[in-house]
């Protein structure tokens, strides 16, 4: 492997990789909290699903960002290869070569929270503007 693909630009793979991975398992998750909440009966039931919506979009914009960034490196992913007890492994190739990319479940479960704060984060201050310009009216 070239000194090159071991230092920054390397670097920067794994972080689109994990992200990419991240943003997966998020969006399959909302997906999933977004099918139940059609058999949930709350009075709430409609702005859970608007605020799930929402988030789902983001979470598509980045995905999207995220792919074209991985292609503009040359960078491919091949799904999930090999689970260990605790490690999930994807295998990857990036210009010209293969290797693999593990992340730990605890880590991703961390990974998935933080950005899933983020995005609530994002909702509570689009609210908050809308809310404020709503109330000067």
């Amino acid at each position: 492997m070239s000194e090159k693909m071991m230092g920054k630009e390397k670097i920067e793979d794994l972080v689109l990789i994990r992200d990419n991975v991240v943003l997966g398992s998020l969006f399959t998750m909302l997906q999933k909290n977004g099918a139940d909440l059609e058999f949930n009966r709350s009075i709430l039931n409609k702005a859970y699903a608007m605020a799930g919506r929402y988030i789902e979009d983001r979470v598509l914009e980045d995905s999207k960002a995220n792919r074209a960034a991985l292609k503009a490196r040359g960078v491919k992913i091949h799904r999930e290869e090999h689970q260990d007890n605790f490690i999930v492994y994807y295998h990857y190739t990036s210009r010209g070569y293969t290797d693999k990319f593990g992340i730990t479940r605890d880590v991703l479960r961390s990974e998935i929270s933080w950005r899933l704060a983020g995005y609530i984060s994002e909702l509570g201050e689009m609210i908050r503007g809308n809310s404020q310009l709503i109330g000067n009216k």
